[in-house]
């Protein structure tokens, strides 16, 4: 039976000025994007090692969510939900601007799980529309998801 406890990881918004331990978890995940920026930007500690990171890129009435990576090894214990949901509540209360993201197809009942529903590309905003247009064009196997904020 798979231990879903997940008590022993800290979960907090990065404050440090660079990103270059986010960064170099990212590329430990064989993942090519950076924080950097204005990014906003969640991570899980372990044992004093960094296990888990996403980020928001912020528009001005809308977040755009990327980059969730939890280190491979810990997979499947309920950590990226649990980051999805922290994210939710270190917001500022209750959800003052919506957040788009553009998962893999296969992830669409996780984000699901997260709150997170199958978004219309034609009503996302029109910056993401343009970028998950040539997502689709290279033929990337991606989906709209959208959390909507409250009100």
């Amino acid at each position: 039976m798979q231990n879903n406890d997940t008590s022993e990881f800290t979960f907090e918004k990065w404050c440090e000025p660079h990103f270059r331990p986010v960064n170099k978890f990212y590329k430990s995940q064989q993942h090519k994007g950076k924080a950097n920026g204005e990014d906003v930007v969640f991570v899980i500690w372990y044992e004093g090692e960094l296990v888990g990171a996403v980020r928001l890129v912020p528009y001005d009435h809308f977040y755009w969510l990327r980059s969730l990576y939890i280190k491979e090894a810990l997979r499947g214990k309920g950590l990226g939900l649990e980051l999805l949901n922290f994210v939710k509540r270190s917001l500022e209360g209750p959800l003052k601007k919506d957040i788009h993201c553009f998962p893999y197809e296969h992830l669409q009942s996780f984000y699901s799980l997260g709150g997170y529903c199958l978004s219309d590309s034609q009503l996302l905003p029109e910056t993401l529309t343009d970028l998950y247009l040539k997502y689709l064009s290279r033929g990337e196997r991606i989906i709209a998801m959208s959390l909507f904020k409250a009100g």
